[in-house]
């Protein structure tokens, strides 16, 4: 093989086109930004040789490992309330997957026909909800994911045009201590014989999806960010994306985005932020960084959700993102970041108006937040202890 033709020397020039890209982003100017850059990107590079390099689509598997795992690869902008899992299905292959629906507050399985790397033909291949599954008195659930409808039983369709199939399970918390996770399992009923070996055609092909795969997802990161200033007007306000289709890069069909671009430039600042909550099953807020990564969620407050948000009486609610905590119940910890990206979610319902948001003096939040629970320091420490406990216990192995 030629050094011309060698794929490892492609791979590793769209590697490096990635980081300078990133550096080269004015956010990248404060250390911190260019420290999440660094370590996004080895993450990111974890991530995406699990999706391209490493699947194994005749014996399939629900896995995380480094596809958005707690706080070691959280890429591509993750809930901090959902438990995700990855499968790789041959729309050819005929698969039994079965399992036990839990009490979290959704499940749901989507199909794609590829992901960020096939931005210009990405497609959604169908949604399933597990709510609507057959189930058994004791939650008990079996179904098919098929080409051709099989002849009784719950049926997911596959396309057999399609030999690379991306399927993102969500599995969605509101209460982390005391919702069950939903169980979930697969086979392939008919895999192809001799597939263990992969040839050195096909590993290459693979690493070089996983070059474009790592290319892509840093342009979508610095892309969102800059969609969001362009809907919110600049910094420090929020625009929305009422709904997304299911081709819309990832993005659920059940769920509508908002986000904003924090820019704060000293620990004496704060944003306030002010919204009336939805009718909706889930909605929360979520800290990430530039690159779309989200932040620590387990021990650091960086998210809150329905469940866990403080709801004033009059149905607002009111959260204080700050790098100096504020001593009040509803903060946003951005982890010492002074510039990021805040994204809420909703699912299943409708969001009219984006959250208001107000920079002020760390100093006045006391007096502009009068019914606002206060948190002292060692009652900060005693609710992170145990946030910790309950995200982590969802998590297997940690």
């Amino acid at each position: 093989m030629t050094e011309a033709a060698n794929p490892w020397i492609e791979y590793n020039a769209l590697v490096a086109k990635a980081r300078d890209r990133m550096l080269a982003r004015p956010e990248a100017r404060h250390q911190r930004v260019a420290d999440q850059a660094e370590y996004a990107l080895a993450a990111m590079q974890a991530g995406c040789h699990h999706f391209h390099v490493l699947y194994r689509a005749n014996y399939p598997a629900f896995y995380r490992q480094t596809v958005w795992s707690p706080y070691e690869a959280p890429w591509g902008g993750p809930s901090s309330d959902m438990v995700y899992a990855w499968v790789m299905l041959d729309g050819r292959r005929t698969y039994r997957i079965r399992g036990k629906r839990g009490t979290t507050r959704l499940t749901d399985l989507q199909l794609f026909n590829g992901y960020f790397e096939r931005e210009a033909d990405m497609r959604g291949l169908g949604n399933l909800d597990f709510d609507t599954l057959t189930a058994q008195p004791d939650g008990s659930f079996e179904f098919i994911a098929s080409a051709t409808r099989p002849a009784s039983g719950d049926w997911l369709p596959l396309d057999a045009n399609e030999p690379a199939i991306w399927g993102q399970l969500r599995d969605v918390y509101l209460d982390w201590a005391n919702e069950r996770a939903t169980e979930i399992h697969i086979e392939c009923l008919d895999p192809a014989s001799d597939s263990m070996v992969l040839s050195m055609a096909e590993t290459h092909t693979r690493l070089l999806r996983s070059g474009k795969l790592l290319e892509r997802t840093v342009a979508r990161a610095i892309g969102y960010a800059n969609m969001n200033r362009k809907l919110a007007g600049g910094d420090n306000a929020f625009g929305l994306v009422q709904g997304a289709p299911s081709s819309d890069h990832g993005a659920s069909p059940r769920a509508g985005y908002g986000g904003m671009v924090w820019d704060l430039a000293s620990e004496d600042e704060a944003l306030l932020i002010t919204w009336t909550p939805p009718e909706a099953r889930y909605w929360s807020f979520q800290n990430v960084d530039m690159w779309w990564m989200t932040m620590d969620f387990s021990y650091h407050q960086s998210g809150l959700n329905a469940h866990q948000a403080e709801i004033d009486a009059d149905g607002k609610v009111r959260l204080v993102l700050s790098l100096r905590d504020p001593g009040i119940a509803n903060w946003l910890d951005p982890i010492g970041t002074p510039i990021g990206l805040c994204q809420m979610r909703w699912y299943d319902g409708v969001v009219n108006d984006a959250p208001q948001v107000e920079k002020v003096a760390l100093t006045q939040i006391a007096d502009r937040l009068p019914h606002a629970r206060r948190v002292n320091p060692q009652q900060r420490q005693e609710a992170i202890a145990t946030r910790a406990a309950a995200s982590i216990g969802r998590w297997p192995g940690y």
